[in-house]
């Protein structure tokens, strides 16, 4: 009886691959200078870019917004000496938007409102509250969760 076909694993296919493993070497080497240009960025500037390409002594970086695209512009001198200076060198910095898609807002009807039995110990401390502001509220939400 023949032996089982030998299944190889993804990585194996990939690797083996010419075109798969010049795509996978290529986005590692994109990710080893997103981390590098990070390093010379603020975090909350740094954590919205990555490099996208970078081929023919250019450097492309994706931006999350515009207004991040327009500081990392500006830092585009200061940001090809610091990566030269780490042995990376590129003749030309460029710099894209590819904005994200938002997660989905969650629907008015998605939310839960609270069960009166839940909000049951507030409705308690309103009435051990002093007059005021907090007690006028939580007494009107508990007359209107209790139907009265």
């Amino acid at each position: 009886m023949p032996s089982p076909f030998k299944y190889r694993s993804l990585g194996r296919v990939l690797e083996s691959d010419a075109q798969f493993a010049e795509w996978t070497a290529r986005r590692r080497h994109e990710v080893a200078l997103t981390q590098l240009l990070r390093k010379h960025l603020p975090r909350p500037l740094g954590e919205r870019i990555r490099v996208t390409d970078c081929r023919d002594g250019v450097l492309e970086i994706a931006a999350t917004a515009g207004a991040i695209a327009a500081t990392l512009r500006q830092r585009a001198p200061e940001l090809r000496a610091a990566l030269a200076r780490d042995g990376a060198e590129f003749r030309e910095v460029r710099v894209r938007v590819q904005v994200a898609a938002l997660a989905p807002l969650r629907d008015a009807v998605d939310a839960r409102p609270w069960d009166g039995r839940q909000a049951a110990p507030l409705f308690d401390l309103a009435q051990q509250l002093p007059d005021g502001p907090l007690k006028a509220a939580l007494s009107r939400w508990s007359r209107r969760v209790r139907g009265r």
